[in-house]
């Protein structure tokens, strides 16, 4: 676990889980959570990753919470930006261009903040010093089509650029392989 990540674990009786989860989400939306779980308040309402673990037996149940920071945090003890790896970059793409794919599929455009989560991340895999820039000038083009197409607010567009992304990563990543 990183520096600003978190963790809590609750053991409790099997009955009270449902109640419990019940009142974590409703503390997801206002940061206002049981006493167990008080400390937790501002990592879940600031947090990028959320993971909850219940496990039952015997009429109890074990609740694990993490709660891991906001990407580009710094870090606390050393007030430096964290080193952010090629694969955690990746794995936060992955789920920036879900997001993408499932509200265009909606027929809605996605939020300001997903496409420029997505936008820079773009960046930060494109110029990130284990890579190549050679690997990545179609990515560039197509992001800055994306970008321009949002400011536009041409779904149609969006729809569009997002499959020649995929296209293209499914063509980068046969070559990888």
């Amino acid at each position: 676990m990183g520096s600003n990540d978190k963790k809590i674990e609750i053991i409790l009786e099997s009955s009270e889980a449902e109640r419990l989860l019940k009142i974590l989400a409703e503390g997801i939306k206002r940061a206002v959570l049981p006493g167990a779980l008080n400390g937790f308040a501002s990592q879940i309402e600031h947090c990028a990753k959320l993971e909850f673990s219940l496990k039952q037996q015997g009429g109890l149940a074990e609740l694990k919470v993490k709660a891991k920071g906001a990407s580009g945090q710094k870090d606390t003890a050393t007030g430096t930006p964290r080193a952010e790896s090629y694969k955690s970059i990746k794995k936060r793409l992955k789920t920036s261009f879900k997001f993408l794919q499932h509200s265009l599929g909606n027929l809605v455009l996605p939020p300001a903040e997903i496409v420029e989560a997505f936008l820079t991340d773009s960046l930060a895999m494109c110029s990130h010093p284990s890579r190549g820039e050679a690997d990545y000038g179609p990515h560039l083009k197509l992001c800055n089509e994306l970008k321009t197409a949002f400011d536009k607010k041409d779904r149609g567009a969006l729809e569009m650029i997002i499959g020649e992304i995929e296209s293209a990563k499914k063509t980068c990543h046969a070559v990888a392989k």
